[in-house]
């Protein structure tokens, strides 16, 4: 019983101190979203102009675009990770949690490239948006939770909502890759730039 005792106090501990760590701030890494959301919203744009243009008919355009883009946005997320100074308790945790779902969309985008080479199927890679924004959403409901940032919750259940609009839209890839512009900006920058408001608030 006195090791049981024992146990419940160590958790409720552990529990407390979670707590007491989603006072330290808002989630940082606010401008590495703002970055990610405005770079590959211009991606998506950019892929609708070749789609409403007729004489741009190499399929190739659009690895070069979203391939730029990434390496436009690392090389965003080098410059901003040297500067940026390091956080601690929920707010490290919700980070890390970006850190992770990026990992996961790589893998997902590479996946997804291979399927539809083996399979010859590229209308498999309309497939990736919904999925990206799913993931979005989960990692804004992490954050929330974890930091207790409730002003969250609401871009994550958007995210959740125009996962499927994308979906809704696979079929018309010009209105699909518009509305994942629009959700990157809205679903992504903005919130992006309130937590860096915040951040800057609380510094």
């Amino acid at each position: 019983m006195t090791d049981h005792n024992h146990a419940l106090r160590d958790d409720i501990a552990f529990m407390k101190s979670l707590a007491e760590a989603g006072r330290e701030g808002p989630i940082s890494g606010g401008s590495i979203l703002v970055a990610a959301g405005l770079i590959f919203a211009a991606a998506s744009l950019a892929s609708t102009l070749v789609l409403t243009n007729s004489t741009i008919t190499s399929g190739l355009v659009f690895p070069a675009i979203w391939f730029g883009a990434t390496a436009v946005f690392l090389v965003c997320l080098w410059l901003i990770k040297r500067t940026q100074p390091a956080k601690g308790g929920a707010t490290r945790a919700a980070g890390v949690t970006w850190v992770g779902a990026g990992w996961a969309i790589f893998s997902l985008v590479v996946s997804l490239m291979i399927i539809g080479a083996r399979a010859n199927a590229w209308w498999i890679m309309a497939a990736l948006g919904p999925i990206v924004l799913s993931i979005y959403g989960g990692c804004w409901m992490v954050g929330a939770t974890i930091t207790r940032e409730r002003w969250l919750y609401p871009f994550a259940f958007g995210s959740f909502a125009l996962a499927g609009v994308l979906a809704w839209f696979a079929t018309q890839p010009q209105i699909m890759f518009l509305v994942y512009a629009v959700s990157l900006v809205g679903l992504l920058a903005l919130p992006g730039h309130i937590l860096m408001r915040k951040a800057r608030k609380a510094a």
